[in-house]
């Protein structure tokens, strides 16, 4: 079910994965990600005894229940949904099977059970969630082990994970979400340790809109959420009419420019956006993958989404194959494939990496007004000859809106490409920006 990624480069610090959502059914069929959710009502939640007790895994000053009750109220600000939690001495999670024991379980116990889940990437996983669910697709179990290999803290420890950001991201497993593509979500399938880009990992505990439109389109939109949900069918052909599979697909509000949904085409280049609010959002569409694309970026359409309706829409895709590769993003001397987490009022010199990179032949903007790069301040670097390099200076408007926002690249030849949801605008401290812009 899971698009894989065992590993992520870093040039100066590694980035860790979280572990799959490990899914086990009473019938395949029930196993579409899609449709996995759990029936009407709350959503009860056992904390094990083995996260309130002091241990060598979790920093002895860490608000742990503070840090859980704040990652299940993001998701129910976000969407219809209602949970119950209770301590719990049980530590082992269910074992795989067509049936768990019908209690939804977080634990971090160092018991032989749970560090099975972990034998085969002890050091670069995080956590995993086990799903159970019934023939009809609706969930019956979800269990969350943390890596009792790996330490975890509230503060932003260097070092260590962050404990809120990492059961926000469980608990979205939990809720029957699958990994995002787009860096700046919270249910990206990779993050980093505190530390990465020298910075505190907190930009997980926010969640971005692909977040919520996912959790919506499975649970609907707070009763007080009168805007939401509606959605998008759309398919994609190439250029001799055969249909564009598992192309990259991602929708932005025209307004803001901020990433709301992103999906891949399936074999018969059909796709699908649901729990969108409604507005005005500006489809894109790009080959995955390396440089030898069938195509480069397409704007595929501007659609109206309104409550209750599904817009529709088919666009041919065409374009040269790109001569450029967008690989990585980075910050403060570093490059990885997370977000870069920006404060508003601020400016930051940002890194990209990849193949045929060059300062004289490329240019670099953002689908938002709120976002900007300092005219002149595209620069080369030299990171060693199997990737090239290049930074900028991006300027974040005082009133930019927290989400993420995608990097576009244009290359002298014609080329398009983009990194999606690279910036992510976050009300945690990121302090080493190179200017105070203010109000200017």
């Amino acid at each position: 079910m899971q698009r894989p990624f065992k590993y992520l480069l870093t040039l100066v610090l590694l980035a860790f994965a979280t572990g799959p959502m490990l899914l086990s059914a009473s019938a395949a069929s029930g196993g579409k990600n899609g449709t996995l959710r759990w029936r009407p009502g709350k959503i009860r939640i056992a904390v094990s005894s083995s996260l309130l007790k002091q241990t060598s895994n979790l920093k002895s000053d860490s608000d742990v229940l503070g840090a859980l009750q704040r990652s299940l109220l993001t998701w129910e600000r976000a969407a219809n949904i209602s949970f119950e939690s209770a301590s719990s001495e049980t530590q082992n999670v269910s074992p795989s099977g067509n049936n768990g024991d019908g209690v939804s379980l977080i634990t971090i116990a160092q018991t032989p059970e749970n560090l099975l889940l972990f034998a085969k990437n002890p050091d670069e996983t995080a956590a995993t969630t086990r799903v159970f669910f019934d023939k009809m697709g609706f969930i019956t179990e979800a269990d969350i082990v943390l890596n009792p290999y790996q330490q975890f803290s509230t503060d932003g420890n260097f070092g260590s994970f962050d404990l809120e950001s990492t059961l926000t991201h469980e608990i979205g497993h939990l809720l029957g979400l699958d990994h995002s593509a787009v860096l700046g979500s919270t249910m990206f399938e990779n993050y980093g340790k505190n530390g990465v880009y020298g910075l505190q990992n907190f930009a997980p505990r926010t969640l971005s809109e692909i977040d919520i439109s996912s959790v919506r389109a499975r649970y609907g939109a707070p009763a007080s959420n009168n805007k939401c949900c509606g959605a998008i069918n759309g398919k994609l052909l190439a250029n001799n009419g055969k249909a564009a599979a598992n192309t990259a697909v991602w929708a932005e509000n025209i307004k803001t420019g901020k990433v709301h949904a992103e999906t891949f085409s399936n074999s018969d280049g059909k796709f699908e956006f649901s729990g969108l609010s409604s507005g005005v959002y500006k489809l894109f569409a790009q080959m995955p993958g390396t440089s030898t694309k069938a195509f480069s970026l397409n704007h595929v359409g501007d659609v109206a989404v309104s409550r209750g309706n599904t817009a529709a829409l088919t666009k041919t895709l065409g374009g040269k194959p790109n001569d450029f590769e967008l690989q990585y993003v980075g910050f403060n001397g570093q490059l990885s494939g997370l977000a870069v987490p920006v404060n508003t009022g601020k400016a930051y010199t940002i890194y990209l990496g990849g193949k045929n990179l060059d300062s004289k032949n490329i240019s670099f903007r953002f689908g938002s007004s709120f976002l900007s790069i300092t005219p002149n301040s595209i620069i080369s670097h030299d990171f060693g000859a199997d990737l090239s390099v290049v930074s900028f200076e991006l300027r974040v408007d005082p009133k930019a809106p927290i989400g993420e926002y995608s990097i576009f690249a244009d290359s002298a030849a014609g080329g398009i490409g983009a990194v999606v949801g690279a910036i992510a605008v976050r009300g945690f401290l990121n302090p080493l920006s190179t200017i105070d812009i203010g109000d200017n």
